[in-house]
């Protein structure tokens, strides 16, 4: 099945790029044993094939990955321990583990299918994945679309690499699949087509390659969407927006009314769809003002977010406004993925990502980077995500109605997301613009 369009990609994307690299501290010794060269007798635990015809409840499954976005943005903006803008794609950063776990195994397989849906097979986990990429390609309205590259470096791991994990990440993830000589080259091959796949709102996802590298897989997923209804002239102002820091900063500001209310003890907020209805952007405004929007985001738990999307009401008609605004942000992702649980992957000695190739231990995850960029103006919203991964190797009478106020001069948290599920694609804080 065709998972991802090879069209190129405009420009919300998530790009996932994942370096693998032989396991342990001294690579001579792992070099030596020649673990990954000649014929592979590696296999997969799971039985890959039997993807595309596994079922699963889909109201549970959007519910779990609702959760897994707020529980990796939460312990991101914990990890990242500051005040500035943040935002990334969980749907990205899933995707593109889901293609490491699918040649994982043992306790590697378990801790990284548990922190997308604990309780849940990897099957089930890897067939939501694939479901979630096609209703991706499938949109309409927006240019949503996603795409898959991998390299591996023949040099060493030549053709040891598991037949049946190649096939299936052609076959369901639609990757292109590159056997290079790893050179000095090599990044800027990688690094062009990032570039490309995100319309050139990401020029580099690696900076350079170890020598032990042995793989490098690269996910993108890019969203380009206008405003279903876009802002006129007249709802674009000049006011003052009012940072964490109590500083003032005199902004543009889109500004109209809407119905879609949202309302809880811990934030309001109002969602304002894209072209077509399939996705919106949810704007989520702390009660609390003295915080900054990462403070609030810090205890906004996926439990507060299922209530926050399950208070939506259409009783008010609500006065709207946000900034335009427009921001970057850079992070390593180690420590939060191992302080969501999948530790092992992280270690040579209990990592076990045989299915891909070698043995336990002989690849193991050393770095994950992730960048972001956003841009949000009265035409619609512009974004791209890119993740490096490396593994070292109305009534017939006028009814009066209340006014709501949501307006977002000051931090705020917001998403964008699956209007039928609500589950993000995006999530982001805004602190000042």
């Amino acid at each position: 099945m065709k998972i991802c369009s090879k069209k190129d990609l405009k420009v919300m994307a998530g790009v996932l790029a994942a370096a693998s690299l032989l396991g342990g501290c001294n690579v001579n010794v792992r070099t030596n044993k020649n673990i990954l060269k000649g014929d592979s007798k590696a296999r997969t635990e799971i039985n890959l094939n039997e993807v595309s015809t596994t079922e699963f409840d889909e109201n549970s499954m959007d519910a779990l990955y609702r959760k897994y976005c707020f529980d990796i943005f939460s312990q991101t903006v914990k990890d990242y321990g500051s005040n500035d803008n943040i935002m990334i794609s969980p749907a990205s950063i899933m995707m593109a583990l889901d293609m490491v776990a699918a040649g994982a195994k043992g306790e590697s397989l378990k801790q990284l299918t548990d922190i997308f849906a604990e309780g849940q097979g990897p099957l089930t986990q890897q067939a939501y994945a694939a479901s979630l990429m096609d209703k991706i390609n499938e949109a309409e309205k927006v240019e949503f679309s996603c795409a898959n590259a991998v390299w591996s470096n023949k040099d060493i791991l030549g053709d040891s690499v598991n037949l049946d994990y190649i096939d299936y990440i052609k076959g369901t993830f639609d990757a292109e699949y590159n056997v290079r000589s790893f050179d000095k080259r090599t990044p800027d091959e990688i690094n062009s087509w990032v570039d490309e796949h995100t319309d050139h709102m990401i020029r580099k996802a690696i900076d350079n390659l170890n020598p032990e590298t042995v793989m490098v897989l690269v996910n993108a997923i890019a969203f380009d969407a206008n405003w279903n209804e876009p802002y006129k002239e007249s709802q674009v102002i000049d006011d003052d927006f009012t940072t964490y820091e109590g500083n003032t900063q005199n902004v543009k500001f889109l500004r109209c009314n809407g119905k879609n209310y949202f309302e809880t003890e811990k934030a309001t907020g109002f969602m304002k769809y894209y072209e077509g209805c399939e996705y919106a952007f949810l704007a989520i405004l702390p009660t609390d003002e003295s915080i900054s929007a990462n403070e609030f985001i810090k205890n906004f738990s996926a439990d507060d977010y299922e209530a926050f999307i399950s208070s939506k009401s259409f009783d008010y008609d609500v006065v709207t406004m946000i900034p335009e605004f427009e921001s970057d942000f850079e992070f390593g992702l180690n420590d939060t993925i191992e302080n969501m649980g999948a530790q092992n992957i992280f270690h040579s000695e209990l990592a076990d990502l045989s299915g891909i190739a070698g043995e336990p231990g002989d690849l193991y995850v050393s770095k994950v980077i992730h960048k972001t960029h956003i841009e949000v103006d009265a035409h619609g919203t512009k974004a791209a995500a890119v993740t490096s991964v490396s593994l070292d190797a109305a009534g017939a009478q006028p009814v009066v109605r209340e006014i709501r106020l949501v307006e977002c001069d000051r931090p705020f948290a917001y998403a964008i997301v699956d209007a039928g599920t609500m589950a993000p694609v995006f999530i982001g804080t805004v602190n000042e613009v």
